[in-house]
């Protein structure tokens, strides 16, 4: 799509890592440092609707994005909103290094969510209801993980997005998007940064 800024490769910065279906960008207004994007390079609206055959080569960037995360800032939380209230119309996945502490995904169960053991549960769930968000918060031991789906439904959207500013600003001053972004530019190189010297490490 020639409108959508995912799509247009050349107008990205921020790229951390390029595999054959995805791509790891820099959050250019991170809710914290270390905020990472994971986005297929194919035009999908959600990850309700990528496909079952990208699913390992997806898993596999996300564990690595954890393993990240998890070494060089805080274990994180993953957050999609399943094109309800997106900025950009094309699947990109929020890992957030949060913490395993502050967010608690079975207050926003009633009314309608549902627990997500697999992504086939995100993808029957955008099959038979469409719109809908995602939340993934890392369990105490920053290894085993609670994550549910929920209605499209502004009351828990906004209890969500509460949640998220909390936590952020246990970690660092949380600060409304327009600073955020101004300020961002300082962070995507400090995390760019950490990427490169981690992978070197790890390929050494």
């Amino acid at each position: 799509m020639t409108n959508c800024a995912f799509c247009n490769r050349n107008s990205l910065r921020g790229i951390l890592h390029e595999s054959e279906h995805f791509v790891l960008l820099a959050d250019h207004a991170p809710l914290v440092e270390g905020h990472i994007l994971i986005i297929p390079r194919e035009h999908f609206a959600c990850y309700g609707a990528v496909p079952n055959a990208l699913e390992p080569e997806w898993l596999a960037l996300k564990r690595s994005v954890a393993a990240f995360l998890g070494a060089r800032y805080r274990t994180p939380l993953f957050f999609e909103h399943g094109v309800f209230r997106q900025t950009v119309y094309h699947a990109h996945l929020h890992a957030i290094p949060l913490g395993a502490e502050g967010f608690r995904v079975d207050e926003l169960l009633a009314h309608g969510g549902r627990r997500v053991a697999a992504p086939e549960d995100v993808r029957a769930w955008y099959a038979e209801r469409g719109q809908y968000y995602y939340i993934e918060q890392p369990g105490p031991d920053g290894q085993s993980a609670s994550a549910a789906v929920f209605p499209p439904e502004l009351d828990r959207y906004f209890k969500a997005l509460t949640m998220l500013r909390n936590a952020a600003g246990r970690v660092e001053t949380w600060a409304p998007q327009p600073l955020r972004r101004l300020a961002g530019n300082s962070q995507v190189a400090s995390l760019t940064a950490a990427w490169q010297e981690y992978t070197a490490a790890q390929d050494g």
